[in-house]
């Protein structure tokens, strides 16, 4: 029987795994049944190492009283790129369902690559070449790249790999899209087109213009987050892929609202308020609360610009509407910050630098115009 062998008073079994060599004895007496026996788990350990599945631990069951099994030296120890990925990701799962979705669509790529690779066998050129001659763009790339690194940094810390081979791969740079605001008039030509729509849908759009929040907010927020009173809506959890979650900033922030979010609001009042679920904005489709912004981008946001001729723009920028508004209005980009959920005004200053100078300058030249108006009948009176 090939690679089953008597030897000595047990059975010898040959077969490769990890691309190395393995003679464990089975501590059993070489007769014709047993001999048989020795075959079939050979089958069985061939399989299991074929579809990627074996194990240490696998190896030790199946011959405990080997010596590779008694010392488990390092050889054994090394698991493959998609055994230290499984790893990886059973560590990972506090992360969120969408980051995990995209963790998981990126490693798919790498695991029909480099999956049945021992850990210790990557090497820099294999995943250079990988990362670098798919014809991606720099920043799918660059996302593709993070589950890498970090099942790789994962086998590092672990002491399994003496460097990791991806440490010298560099992010490729990417063009940053500046923000794409709408103006006030393709706020106003854009809530008038969505009357065509459920009212629902002008409602959380006028909402999501005027309040700053991230989508993933807008649809999470629950009526008992919003005092009518004090003009403000409590901040405390996003939702995505059907989770409710925690803010992107894990923090809690208090929203003061303005005379159009509020509007949106009361409308909406009296749609949803004495539902159970205590959701604001709910799918007039479903009946139901968003499970993510997809269908507000889908079905309403992105038919309506394309309709009105209007530039695509991701539906994302209603946060930039708003604070470009704010701005432009002559807001304290330190208030704005706040609103938005940023911790200092730095983001503010860098993304939005543009509309703030462009206040600062109307603000500026409104003082020369109040100066001049006031001394108009003592100027001059130029005759062309």
């Amino acid at each position: 029987m090939g690679g089953v062998k008597a030897h000595g008073k047990g059975i010898q079994v040959t077969f490769l795994w990890n691309g190395k060599r393995f003679r464990p004895t089975i501590g059993i007496p070489p007769t014709q049944a047993n001999l048989k026996y020795a075959a079939r788990l050979k089958g069985e350990v061939e399989r299991a190492i074929a579809l990627g599945q074996y194990s240490l631990e696998a190896y030790a069951k199946h011959f405990p009283s080997s010596r590779v099994a008694r010392s488990a030296p390092k050889i054994i120890l090394t698991p493959t790129f998609r055994e230290m990925s499984e790893r990886w990701l059973a560590a990972s799962r506090h992360l969120s369902k969408g980051t995990l979705i995209k963790y998981n669509q990126a490693l798919n790529f790498w695991l029909g690559n480099i999956g049945d690779d021992p850990i210790d066998a990557i090497k820099y050129s294999t995943i250079a070449a990988l990362a670098n001659n798919q014809g991606w763009g720099a920043k799918n790339r660059n996302n593709i790249l993070i589950p890498l690194r970090q099942v790789l940094e994962m086998a590092f810390l672990d002491g399994i790999i003496e460097a990791i081979p991806s440490a010298r791969i560099k992010n490729a740079k990417v063009q940053k899209e500046p923000p794409d605001p709408l103006t006030a008039e393709e706020i106003i030509n854009v809530l008038t087109h969505m009357t065509k729509y459920d009212a629902q849908i002008v409602n959380v759009m006028e909402f999501s213009l005027f309040s700053g929040m991230r989508p993933s907010e807008v649809i999470a927020l629950r009526w008992g987050d919003i005092d009518f009173n004090g003009k403000q809506a409590r901040v405390k959890r996003a939702r995505t892929f059907g989770i409710i979650h925690e803010t992107k900033t894990y923090k809690v922030r208090d929203v003061e609202l303005n005379i159009r979010s509020l509007a949106a609001l009361n409308r909406q009042k009296a749609l949803t308020f004495l539902k159970d679920d205590g959701v604001i904005f709910e799918n007039p489709v479903t009946g139901e609360a968003y499970n993510d912004e997809r269908p507000l981008r889908r079905s309403y946001w992105n038919p309506t610009l394309k309709a009105l001729g209007m530039r695509a723009r991701p539906f994302y920028q209603t946060r930039h509407t708003y604070a470009t508004l704010n701005l432009m209005a002559g807001a304290n980009p330190m208030w704005v910050a706040k609103q938005m959920g940023h911790a200092n005004m730095q983001m503010i200053l860098t993304v939005y630098s543009k509309w703030i100078d462009g206040a600062d300058r109307s603000k500026e030249s409104s003082k020369l115009d109040s100066l001049f108006k006031s001394t108009a009948t003592r100027m001059p009176q130029i005759k062309v």
